[in-house]
């Protein structure tokens, strides 16, 4: 059986040319796009893990830095605590003020002491310079993200763009919590509040007060100088009672002393460190 078709020249070739032209779209939509759009793909993830290779090179250089870093924060700690007293209970605070005012020539009559709860917050002297500055924090750096490149294309990968963190220099955290430092609460330094009661000469009560004034570990907060009652003088021999004025005074001192905890953090890493080698 032969089969016809009314279909002229014209008409077989205007067929056979769109047959052809789905057959190419067919072979370009479901071989080729695949391919480049994982080409696409991998081209985004190229540029991604360059980005991230970037990123942990400068996380890298700045922990290479940390050693020094360490060491800064150390001697900055020694230094802001060498001037201080380390922590003591109240009887050892006693036995240590009342050996002090021996060293005077001075008798103590009494001493009240009030131990702390919790780190002191010091307000500065209100005709200090520091107390008239108005200290306003800085602000924290902001991260700049960058774009991948290539990421403008239609695969998935492509689209979720990669904002990598911005790295600064490890000192810059150490000085902004320094330059921010506003209070002295989370210092660590305690306030211990004393008064004593002394009795001796003037001059070795006016030399305590000139010493305690000087020392960076104490500040004086008051005194308060009385007179001694005249010394009642006994005469066996004419059985009478003279009163003489005593050559000493009374003598009470109103101060604060700070301590804390000193800590040799060298040591303290160190252990650490070996504490980890050993688990390991």
């Amino acid at each position: 059986m032969k089969f016809e078709s009314n279909l002229n020249d014209r008409d077989k070739k205007t067929i056979a040319l769109v047959l052809g032209a789905a057959v190419v779209f067919m072979f370009c939509w479901f071989g080729i796009r695949p391919t480049v759009n994982d080409i696409l793909e991998l081209d985004g993830d190229i540029d991604t893990a360059s980005l991230k290779q970037t990123e942990y090179k400068n996380k890298i250089i700045n922990l290479s830095s940390a050693e020094t870093i360490f060491g800064r924060a150390v001697t900055d700690l020694a230094d802001s605590t060498e001037e201080y007293y380390p922590m003591m209970q109240s009887s050892d605070i006693d036995r240590m003020m009342t050996s002090y005012v021996l060293e005077f020539g001075l008798y103590p009559e009494s001493m009240n002491i009030t131990m702390p709860v919790e780190p002191v917050v010091e307000a500065p002297y209100v005709y200090s310079d520091i107390e008239q500055v108005t200290v306003t924090p800085a602000p924290l750096p902001t991260a700049t993200p960058t774009p991948a490149a290539n990421s403008t294309g239609s695969g998935s990968n492509a689209s979720a763009t990669y904002m990598p963190e911005q790295i600064d220099s490890l000192f810059v955290p150490y000085n902004d919590a320094r330059t921010n430092a506003v209070s002295t609460a989370s210092s660590g330094i305690y306030c211990v509040t004393l008064s004593f009661t002394v009795t001796g000469s003037e001059e070795d009560c006016q030399a305590l007060i000139d010493d305690l004034s000087v020392k960076p570990s104490i500040r004086l907060t008051g005194f308060e100088w009385s007179e001694i009652d005249p010394i009642a003088v006994v005469n066996e021999e004419e059985s009478t009672i003279e009163y003489i004025e005593s050559d000493q005074v009374r003598l009470r001192v109103d101060f604060n002393l700070y301590m804390t905890d000193i800590a040799d953090y060298e040591e303290v890493v160190q252990d650490a460190v070996d504490a980890a080698v050993v688990e390991e």
